[in-house]
């Protein structure tokens, strides 16, 4: 396997994301980014140059996520290490996300504004990470919130985010039809 032959050496490069989501009251949470690239080994750069082991890139996003619909309602950015001089200028992009919905399509539209020839590909790749922690941060909150199971719920829009998105989530599939049977009978035990 891959992973033994790995096993006894060192690496060469790591980046580390570190996602948190933290309850800021009244249907809100703060989701918080971290990105780190760390060369392992001395190298010489694309100029010729030569580099030491040590952070090429260290970056943080923190996010401010509203419900109903679910959405960023502000966010900030920090570079705390970059390899040049120019690279904090694109946090100006982070303004470009306030208000995005988190739903399909979250992805591609975080490429477009945070990405591309006017932006940062570092920051862009943590601010898509966090998408998935956006939304298992809100449903952990809004689960430990209320613990009993949601009522009148359409298994359409409550599985929104899940839908198509893996091969277990796939509509008509497995656990898609195991949520609506669920749902299904929360939604008969509240009319009877």
């Amino acid at each position: 396997m891959l992973k033994d032959i790995i096993a006894p050496k060192s690496p060469v490069h790591t980046r580390d994301i570190r996602l948190s989501s933290y309850d800021h009251g009244e249907d809100r949470i703060i989701v918080h980014g971290e990105l780190r690239d760390e060369r392992r080994v001395p190298i010489v750069d694309i100029l010729g140059r030569p580099k030491d082991p040590g952070t090429i890139h260290h970056m943080t996003a923190t996010l401010l996520i509203a419900s109903a619909p679910l959405r960023i309602i502000e966010a900030e950015g920090e570079i705390l290490t970059a390899p040049m001089a120019e690279c904090p200028q694109t946090l100006d992009r982070m303004a470009h996300i306030t208000g995005l919905e988190i739903r399909p399509g979250f992805s591609k539209e975080i490429r477009s504004r945070v990405g591309g020839k006017d932006g940062c590909a570092h920051l862009c790749t943590l601010v898509k990470a966090m998408g998935t922690e956006i939304l298992h941060g809100w449903l952990t909150w809004q689960r430990h919130q209320n613990q009993t199971p949601a009522q009148g719920v359409d298994p359409e829009k409550a599985g929104v985010f899940l839908i198509d998105s893996c091969r277990l989530w796939k509509k008509d599939g497995p656990k898609y039809n195991e949520m609506k049977r669920a749902f299904s009978k929360q939604n008969k035990r509240d009319q009877g």
